[in-house]
């Protein structure tokens, strides 16, 4: 396994935009979202048009079951129902929704990240023979691939990063075990082992170094086994000329991961230093 690098930061990229939409590669790409959302509440087809008015992205001719599938697949993808893109109470019979308003803004971002990933499935994803084989049978995006049951698709790294900003550390603490009680196993964020290790990183390069302790120790109530994060633990200490605390955090990184180099470098270096401070 890799050492982490002490406090850095990886960048982002954006995605392109709008596109046609093909009725049946998009019928195609909800399909496993249809099924997989035959456990959610059933939409009572007594509640819902035969005929739709406003169809901007899907296709004029959709059939009520298809478009009520689709519907599904968005409800399943972000972890939302219908009032989330519709006007209309929850709760209240689908019937007295105004379905075909677009007074939400969530309707309107609906249809732009439909357009986005139809694009990104028929233009830009069979290129990828260009360079080289793609995936048989192809992979194709749906609201899932990213929102994974979450309105907003930011990773754990990114939720507790804007929870630091806005509120500081200890909000950041508080926000990750409510996000690890009500997500963890379900795939919607990374629980592992080198999540927080990435925020304490990115702390530190901020010159948050004592912050990004507070976040190493977090990381050590759920990994108390974890030898990298005692690892950074030390690496925090250190920088902030604590050496008699970073010995100790990298004395039992080396017992956790023994044999490591960077660990036994660092250690060795401190040693040194304290024995020529003391003499």
């Amino acid at each position: 396994m890799r050492t982490p690098e002490p406090f850095s930061r990886c960048p982002r990229s954006i995605l392109p935009t709008r596109v046609r939409v093909d009725r049946r590669s998009l019928l195609t790409a909800f399909g496993l979202l249809v099924v997989l959302g035959a456990g959610l509440p059933r939409l009572g087809s007594a509640q819902i048009p035969e005929e739709f008015n406003n169809l901007q992205v899907l296709p004029e001719e959709i059939e009520q079951r298809q478009l009520v599938g689709v519907m599904r697949g968005f409800a399943m993808g972000l972890g939302v129902r219908c009032w989330y893109c519709h006007v209309g109470e929850e709760g209240k019979p689908l019937s007295e929704f105004d379905f075909e308003s677009d007074e939400k803004l969530t309707k309107k971002k609906a249809r732009f990240m439909l357009e986005m990933t139809q694009y990104l499935d028929e233009e830009r994803l069979p290129g990828l023979t260009e360079v080289g084989d793609r995936a048989d049978p192809a992979v194709r995006l749906t609201c899932y691939t990213c929102h994974r049951g979450r309105p907003v698709p930011r990773t754990l790294e990114e939720e507790l990063g804007h929870v630091i900003a806005e509120e500081g550390v200890d909000a950041a603490g508080a926000r990750y075990r409510e996000l690890r009680e009500e997500f963890y196993g379900q795939g919607a964020f990374n629980f592992g082992e080198f999540t927080l290790l990435n925020v304490a990183e990115s702390l530190g390069g901020e010159g948050r170094v004592e912050d990004g302790i507070e976040i190493v120790k977090l990381n050590l109530e759920f990994f108390p086994e974890s030898g990298f994060s005692y690892f950074a633990l030390g690496e925090g200490y250190r920088m902030l000329g604590e050496p008699a605390e970073a010995i100790a955090a990298y004395e039992k990184a080396q017992e956790l991961v023994p044999g490591n180099p960077m660990i036994g470098r660092r250690l060795q270096e401190l040693q040194a230093a304290a024995e020529e401070g003391g003499g």
